[in-house]
Formats: structure tokens, sequence, C-alpha cells
């Protein structure tokens, strides 16, 4: 089958810049951090549970999130931090869900673990909840079919491959996927290889890890059109 038509639109590569800000809230105790957590926006629970992603895109991060981070570092909370690690962030589709989990396991932790609410961290390392408003570009590249999409992700910016499987995830509606495989699905015959794309968990690989295992999806795609 020739792909070269097969797509009705283009896919359009774009990248993201965060404009990162103060939400107003810190907590110094894992009880502080857990009021904190409710109140806060949605949109900071999402920088703080996707920032390492792009802040260290070439191996497995030992705490994938900021709040794994502190409690480890900072509160000295290792079990807590192995919870806050293990949440599989990909099988949430909203961030008001995502935050509804990481309240439920810290909640639960301080019940079961009471005397882990007296820790309190120094005020130079309190938890300090930021807000990040993206900024999104275009990247001034496109790709028409299977082989030009294996090329395209082999060559773009991080930042690009980070909006399109963490970005738009939660900002694109409820239930969607990542952008790779919801362009598939406007191509005729492409719904094996959609399925394939949007099973790839990006939180369980580094940044690069992931590129190399779409790239090699899209490529071995093509290679069989």
């Amino acid at each position: 089958m020739d792909r070269q038509s097969e797509f009705k639109q283009p896919f359009v590569f774009k990248k993201v810049l965060y404009l990162v800000e103060v939400a107003g809230r810190t907590a110094r105790t894992l009880d502080e951090l857990l009021r904190a957590l409710a109140v806060v926006p949605a949109e900071s629970v999402g920088y703080h549970m996707h920032r390492e992603f792009l802040a260290y895109k070439f191996a497995p991060i030992e705490y994938p999130n900021d709040f794994a981070q502190w409690a480890a570092k900072t509160i000295g909370d290792e079990i807590l931090a192995e919870k806050l690690s293990s949440l599989r962030v990909f099988e949430h589709r909203s961030l008001e869900k995502l935050r509804g989990e990481i309240l439920r396991l810290v909640g639960e932790h301080l019940i079961k673990y009471p005397e882990t609410a007296t820790r309190v961290a120094r005020p130079d390392r309190a938890f300090h909840f930021l807000v990040a408003r993206s900024v999104i570009m275009d990247c001034g590249r496109t790709a028409k079919n299977l082989d030009e999409m294996a090329k395209g992700l082999a060559e773009i910016e991080s930042s690009s491959l980070y909006f399109h499987l963490f970005e738009t995830r939660f900002t694109g509606g409820q239930g969607r996927e990542n952008d790779f495989a919801e362009w598939l699905r406007g191509g005729s015959d492409c719904e094996a290889i959609a399925a394939k794309v949007a099973n790839v968990d990006p939180y369980m690989f580094s940044l690069e890890q992931v590129r190399r295992t779409l790239t090699r999806i899209f490529t071995e795609a093509g290679a069989r059109s």
C-alpha cells in the first residue's frame, strides 16, 4: 500500500516552553503537602509529576516526580517515595484523577505510618509548589507519511517529543491518546499501528528511550507498507 497519500492531514510537530511561576503554597511536612495538594491548580500537580522527564532525557529516573524526590531526599520517607514513584500515571486520563490518586497515597500513608507526620523539612528545603504556563511553538516540520514520521521522531527536539507525549495527554481532552497515535487514527488501515503506538508507556522509560521505541515502530511500519 502506498502510504504517501494515506493521511488527510500532515502531522505538525510542535514544541513547548514553560514559564514557571510560584503557586503560593509551600510544605514542610507531609500533612502540609497533603493539604496543599488538595487546593493548588491541577496544572501545578501536572508540572511536578512531569518536570523530571524533560530535565533528565537520557536515563530512567530514580524518583520520576518531584513529590517522590522530596519525600525521599528531604523528608527521608523511602516508603512513600517508592509508592509515589510507582504510581501508574499512564492509567490516568485527567489531572484531577491523578491528583486524587496522589492524595489517596499520601493520606493512606500518613494513617498507616503516623510517625512520618512528625518529620519536618528545614525552611530552605520546603516543597514549593510551582505552576507552569505553556508556550507552544511550531517546529517548522511536518510529516505526511510513516517514513517522514520516523525521520521526524529521530530528529525533533526533546521538547517537541515531550509536548506530543505528555503535554497534550492532559490538555487535549479526557481519554486522549498521545498525538502520534491520534494522527495514525486518521489514516487508512493504521489501527494496528495506532494501537501499538498508543500502548507505549512514556513513564516507564527515559525520553530518549521512548524516542527510539517510537522511531522503530514507525520505521518498521513504513518498511512493511
